[in-house]
Formats: C-alpha cells, sequence, structure tokens
C-alpha cells in the first residue's frame, strides 16, 4: 500500500538533458545491456530477471512473489530545453523484439509532458512460450498562480504463452531447445492500470512559501486471465470445474479519493490527506467489495546537502491496522563523495485475490486475515566522478510471510525470513579501456536460502574514435560472470508466483558470458550482441526452475536514435 513519492510535492526535482543525451541515459558501451534485461526460459521471458538474483527487493516490494505485479516501465521525469524524442529497437532470436520510446517537452517551466512506450515481443525458445508485453506511461505537470495538478497515468498488457517445463532433457544434447515437448500447453493475459491524480490550491502565500488544500484521486486494476487445454496427464491433484479445459480468471479494481491540507517552501513541504477507498474483487461471476478509510502524508526537507523523503499510510477501517512508511535519505559528504539510504516498513494484509479464489485447480479461502511485517533496509555509498567506487546493500525480513505452499497460502511455514545482498562496483577509464566491475555477496536465513551466495558480473570495454573526422565511435567489450549454487523456486503456472519449494531444486554454478560491438554516429547507435556464449560450455540439462533449463544462444541487433526539436 505505500505510495513512492515524488522528491518534491508538486514541483518535482530534475535532472536535465542536452543534445549530448542519449536514448537509455547510458553511454555507447552499455546501450545494448538497457530495454531487455536478461530474460531466462519461465513465462514471459521470467519478464527480463531471474528473481533469486534480486531477491531483497523483490519481496520487499511483493513478498508472496508474484511475477507479473513488480514489472512495470515508466517515464523518467527529466528537464529538457528542446521536444526530446528517443527510440530504442532490437530484434533477436527466436522472433525477439524490443521497442522502446520516450518523449519529453517543456511547453513552459511548469507545465511539461512526459512519455514513455515500451514493448517487448518473442516467439519463444520453447513451445507455448511466446510472449507480449506492452507498458504505456503518461505523466503531465502543470502550475499556474494558485494552482498545481500532476497526472500520472499508467497501462501494462501482458499476453504470454505457458507451459509447466520441458518432458525430458534427454533430447537436449540433441536437438535445438525449441523442438523439445513440452508439459501443457496455456496462456495467461494480465492487464494493469493505475491513474493518479494530484491536485494542490494555494490559500496562503506564493509559490516559495505557501499553503493550502490538496485533493487527490486513484484508479488501480489489476486482472489475470489463464487458460490450458487439454491437461490431462499433467496430474493435477484437484480438478473443481471442468476436466477437459481451465479457464481460470479474476480482477481488482479500486477507486481512491481524498483531501486535506499541505504546506510549501523551498527547504520544507509536507502534505497529509484522509482518503476513502472502494475496492471490488470478481472471480468467475463472484464478487466481494469493501469500503476502506485510510491516512497517507508525504514530507520533504532539504538542509543544505541533506535531503529527506518520507511517505506514510496508515488504514483506520476496512482493513484497520495496515500501516507503511517509506523513508529516503541522501546527502552528499564531501567532493564526490554521495551516501544515500532507504528504509521500508509495512504492516500488509493479504491483497484481495490472496483473501478468496475459485479455480479449475486450485480453490482457497482466508478465514483469518493476518498480516505480514516487511523490513527493507537499504543503502549506498558513492566515490569518484568518471571513476567511481560504490558500495551498496539491501536487506529484507518477512515476518508472518505469505507464501502459496503444496496448493495454498501458508503463514505457518516459514517464520521469520531474512535476505540480503552487499555488492561493490566501480568504474575505471583508462585510455580507450574501460572496466565495470561488480561483485555481490548473499546472505540469508536457512529457511528462505532461494539466492546464490555469491555473484560477479564484469564487463570490459575497448572504445574508440575512428578515421580523421573522428566522428564515428566504436566499442568492443564482453561480460565476465559468475554465480555459486542455489536453490530456486518454482514457478506456478496457475497463479503465477513463484514458490518456495518443500524439496530442495538446485542450479549449479556456472560462468556467465555475452559479448557485443557497437557504433556511433551523432545521434545515432548501432549494437551487435550475443547472449549467453556460456551455453556453448555450460551442460544444457542445468536448471534454472524445475523443469524450466538455462537460456540457450541468443544474438541481437539494435539501434537507437535521439530526436531534438
Amino acid at each position: 500500500m505505500i505510495v513512492y513519492g515524488q522528491a518534491k510535492l508538486y514541483t518535482p526535482e530534475l535532472d536535465s538533458i542536452n543534445q549530448s543525451y542519449r536514448a537509455g541515459g547510458v553511454s555507447l558501451d552499455s546501450t545494448d545491456a538497457i530495454n531487455v534485461g536478461q530474460q531466462n526460459l519461465r513465462s514471459a521471458g521470467g519478464f527480463g530477471e531471474t528473481i533469486e538474483l534480486n531477491l531483497s527487493k523483490q519481496i520487499a516490494s511483493s513478498p508472496s512473489l508474484f511475477t507479473y505485479l513488480n514489472y512495470r516501465r515508466k517515464a523518467n521525469i527529466v528537464f529538457t530545453g528542446l521536444p526530446h524524442l528517443g527510440f530504442q529497437y532490437a530484434f533477436g532470436s527466436y522472433g525477439n523484439q524490443a521497442t522502446k520510446a520516450e518523449f519529453h517537452q517543456f511547453y513552459r517551466p511548469q507545465t511539461h509532458l512526459h512519455v514513455n512506450l515500451h514493448r517487448v515481443t518473442s516467439n519463444g525458445a520453447l513451445r507455448s512460450s511466446d510472449f507480449t508485453l506492452s507498458d504505456v506511461n503518461v505523466q503531465f505537470f502543470h502550475q499556474k498562480k494558485r494552482y498545481a495538478t500532476h497526472l500520472d497515468a499508467y497501462y501494462g498488457s501482458y499476453n504470454y504463452g505457458e507451459n509447466r517445463g520441458i518432458e525430458s532433457d534427454s533430447l537436449l544434447p540433441i536437438l535445438p531447445i525449441e523442438f523439445i515437448p513440452v508439459q501443457g500447453i496455456g496462456a495467461a493475459e494480465i492487464r494493469k492500470v493505475d491513474v493518479n491524480w494530484q491536485n494542490y490550491y494555494r490559500l496562503l502565500g506564493d509559490s516559495l512559501l505557501g499553503q493550502g488544500l490538496k485533493f487527490q484521486s486513484r484508479y488501480e486494476l489489476t486482472g489475470r486471465v489463464y487458460e490450458e487445454q487439454d491437461f490431462q496427464g499433467l496430474n493435477y491433484e484437484n480438478i473443481y470445474i471442468d476436466t477437459f479445459n481451465t479457464r481460470d480468471q479474476h480482477q481488482t479494481a479500486s477507486v481512491k479519493n481524498g483531501g486535506g491540507y499541505y504546506f510549501s517552501s523551498n527547504y520544507f513541504q509536507f502534505d497529509a490527506t484522509l482518503n476513502h477507498r472502494l475496492w471490488r474483487y470478481q472471480n468467475l461471476g463472484q464478487f466481494r467489495d469493501t469500503n476502506e478509510v485510510f491516512v497517507q502524508s508525504n514530507l520533504w526537507v532539504k538542509l543544505g546537502d541533506f535531503q529527506l523523503r518520507n511517505t506514510f499510510y496508515l488504514n483506520t477501517v476496512g482493513a484497520l491496522g495496515e500501516l507503511a512508511n517509506l523513508a529516503n535519505a541522501s546527502v552528499d559528504v564531501a567532493d564526490k563523495f554521495h551516501v544515500s539510504g532507504r528504509l521500508l516498513f509495512e504492516n500488509r494484509l493479504p491483497i484481495p485475490h490472496q483473501r478468496f479464489y475459485a479455480g479449475n485447480n486450485v480453490q482457497w479461502q482466508l478465514n483469518t486475515l493476518n498480516a505480514q511485517q516487511i523490513l527493507n533496509i537499504g543503502g549506498q555509498a558513492a566515490y569518484g566522478d568518471s571513476n567511481k567506487v560504490i558500495a551498496q546493500v539491501d536487506w529484507t525480513n518477512v515476518t508472518n510471510g505469505l507464501y502459496f505452499i503444496n496448493n495454498i497460502w501458508r503463514q505457518d511455514t516459514l517464520g521469520l525470513l531474512s535476505v540480503g545482498a552487499m555488492t561493490l562496483k566501480g568504474e575505471l577509464h583508462v585510455g580507450s579501456f574501460h572496466f565495470y566491475p561488480s561483485a555481490t555477496v548473499r546472505f540469508n536465513t536457512t529457511n528462505f536460502a532461494f539466492q546464490p551466495n555469491f555473484s560477479t558480473r564484469n564487463r570490459i570495454v575497448y572504445k574508440t574514435k575512428l578515421f580523421k573526422t573522428k566522428r564515428l565511435i566504436f566499442a568492443l567489450g564482453a561480460d565476465v560472470g559468475y554465480d555459486t549454487e542455489y536453490n530456486h523456486f518454482t514457478y506456478n503456472n496457475l497463479t503465477g508466483t513463484l514458490d518456495p519449494n518443500s524439496s530442495v531444486f538446485l542450479t549449479p554454478s556456472m560462468m556467465r558470458v555475452n559479448a557485443f560491438t557497437a557504433f556511433q554516429i551523432s545521434q545515432f547507435r548501432f549494437f551487435i550482441r550475443a547472449e549467453n556464449v556460456d551455453y556453448f560450455w555450460n551442460p544444457e540439462t542445468n536448471r534454472i526452475d524445475t523443469n524450466f533449463p538455462i537460456m540457450p544462444f541468443f544474438i541481437r541487433i539494435g539501434l537507437s536514435w535521439d530526436f531534438f526539436n
């Protein structure tokens, strides 16, 4: 329920871009690594991420590990003197395509528009693993005299094939992976909507020091449809509705409205609102709804080089006792030395979908709603300018965690779980050579050992300018990494969750290798990327999930182009 606020209330602090900016905000030696992520063979390409490698942050935002809830691509809010359109496109093996377009325009200093469109499609490396993931986000800011408004509208549409993994790995050394038989043929459809509208009316003071009324409205919707045909022989424990075909469906819609008071100055901003929420949950023609009342506040403080941002939420009716508080702080300790930290605490009740559900093969009803307690601590210390060293830590504790175990939601199995990671990384530029080393050490309680103890990722790049004009920039590089062995989750196609296993399923230690080359002429970039080169020596039968092997070798070709004015 936490609402991640802006740096300031209605006049957000903005990074500036100029005509040297390139789509994605990265240099040429990183342009191949953005926009898509690192896909795997789980459904929807794992949404571009192996969650076990980023577990602390994942369970902080989605403790029950719904794979489709955390994936969201939104617009960056940046200042530009000229209208800017950044376009990125890449295509590759197995019909994989990725498109991203970002647009920024300032009509006047207090009126600006930011749009982000992101779309990834693929035929899939396995049978019944095609996917189309689309995200659209529009943000509009306007401020004039005594009135300010911010509209943030997001829509996500995900359609993807589902399967339960390969039947056997005996054919993997012989046949291409796309010819390997899979278990089950299904499909999932996800829809997500989030429209947030905030309005400020100044009653006293001016734009430098003022106070007044704040009104906000928000509409949210999340829905999932899962279909599967001819699933006989898959050994489902229960069949409740149809013995031949499955069509499971659920949707939660929510409307929030609230109002309150705000105060604003150059160094201190604060707002507090009293809000009403009506949510309605629909599952195969059955409806449940609840009215809630909650208090929400945002705080922003700036003292010299120190900044503090805090967002608070407390439910008083409908989900009594549910609360969340997120604090972010940052400070420039010295020249080239920046420190930032984050503290999140939530007392979170199960979401409506976890309280009641009727599906063809799984059904549940929680008779008692017990809150989960989530504590997340994160921080970063960075020293340097172009050459830099960065130390990061992220640690999450979950008490009374709600997880889908043996086809039922359980809170009495794992007890307290703790997951964390410490990362040391940097940048080193020596002439035409550029190094980006990174090493991560992870720690966890024994009841939640679903991450490698150690990982390293190291990018080595040679970059130079060619010909007499020096306008053509050339880069050649490679990623060399390593992950120690770890227990992995089991993807559950019926619920779209990653579930803790009662048995041990191991992903072995493996090297990770990618290679790329890239070119740039003015505002145009082009790259060729070879992903998963390690597939040529890592055993094809290695698994990243119970029935999902490692991702095969992959070629990706892409370009980006930036247009100003």
